[in-house]
């Protein structure tokens, strides 16, 4: 029974490894090594005891300190790229990158593209849940170049409350003002 169950646990360990975005872990074995290149890996418990401590000291009201806990356990690990010299990465690359993740069910969330710069914010979500976070800058004219990404558990509602609860913060004037009803015009 014992040699069994090990066979079970040994063959579902390769499986659990293929749940990982095969496309981004690429991207940052490939890139994450170079003369102007930082790159940093963390594990979630980093991430995790690190919120928890800015948590505990910041001076947040006990609902936002709240929320920002709930969030907070949801976080898994970091992989982080930053180059001075973007263009030690090629471009061919990075669109490749982003057509991989578009295969894989990432989703747009922002995309800013002014002149040479470009910002792209995306999530991998399945059955209401944000799986994968990525966000890409590039700078061609610049030469800067970032990219990041973050294993998540979140649901969609939780995103939505924490932008809500944001945009009421920032915007709460905005929103509370009436609208006054438009009036037709006398010919």
């Amino acid at each position: 029974m014992k040699n069994i169950l090990l066979f079970i646990i040994l063959m579902t360990v390769p499986l659990a490894t293929f749940s990982q975005n095969k496309a981004l872990n690429k991207f940052y074995r490939q890139h994450k090594r170079g003369n102007e290149v930082q790159n940093m890996k963390l594990p979630g418990w980093l991430i995790r005891f690190g919120g928890k401590m800015a948590i505990k000291n910041s001076n947040m009201d006990k609902s936002d300190e709240d929320l920002a806990r709930q969030l907070i356990k949801k976080a898994g690990g970091v992989k982080f790229i930053y180059s001075e010299n973007g263009t030690d990465i090629p471009k061919k690359d990075i669109l490749q990158l982003k057509k991989d993740l578009m295969k894989d069910d990432f989703d747009d969330l922002i995309m800013i593209k002014s002149g040479e710069m470009d910002f792209q914010l995306m999530i991998q979500e399945k059955d209401g849940m944000v799986k994968n976070l990525f966000m890409l800058f590039n700078d061609l004219e610049e030469g800067e170049m970032a990219f990041v990404t973050m294993k998540l558990k979140i649901k969609l509602d939780e995103i939505t409350q924490l932008v809500e609860k944001g945009m009421e913060e920032h915007y709460h004037e905005i929103m509370e003002v009436e609208e006054v009803p438009a009036t037709e015009p006398i010919m």
